[in-house]
């Protein structure tokens, strides 16, 4: 084809950009085995960890628990078994408790929680001058020990003694 000055045109169909359905669909696998990778790995990281994560967790709720007795005046109470633990009201009843506490917590399966020289249910009282309770949390060879003196709780490893 030749233009109006008799230069020699070159008419070609125009060059299309984006992706074509087989890139499409091969992305759309690569992230469907990405996500089933990532749904399958969760709580991969955590399996060999539940003591000190149920301890730092009983430390954060007993941290939390101090904070509601001392903003609303009025005691919480800690009761607990081997299997879990619940915050109550000192009539006995988890009404009108921050629902972070409000639900008794379970343990999972293996884990032990034990007052080490306090019985269920301990005070917690926005006057009292506590001593430091401590609880212990068990699983198999792994030991934890949150202790605790009315205003903060600390989760710290039980060596075992040298035998």
């Amino acid at each position: 084809m030749t233009g109006a000055g008799g230069d020699r045109v070159n008419v070609r169909a125009p060059h299309r950009t984006g992706m074509t359905l087989v890139e499409i669909l091969v992305v759309l696998a690569i992230v469907g085995v990405m996500a089933s990778v990532v749904t399958l790995g969760v709580g991969l990281g955590d399996r060999g960890l539940g003591v000190e994560s149920e301890a730092n967790r009983l430390a954060d709720r007993l941290r939390l628990a101090s904070d509601e007795v001392l903003t609303t005046r009025r005691p919480l109470a800690l009761a607990f078994d081997a299997e879990g633990y619940g915050f109550m009201r000192d009539d006995l009843q988890a009404d009108g408790v921050i629902d972070a506490l409000s639900e008794r917590h379970r343990l999972p399966d293996g884990v032990r929680l034990t007052g080490l020289g306090v019985t269920s249910p301990v005070t917690i009282d926005p006057d009292g001058a506590r001593p430091v309770v401590a609880f212990g949390l068990a699983r198999g060879g792994q030991r934890w020990r949150v202790e605790f003196d009315g205003l903060n709780a600390v989760a710290t490893p039980v060596a075992d003694a040298p035998t």
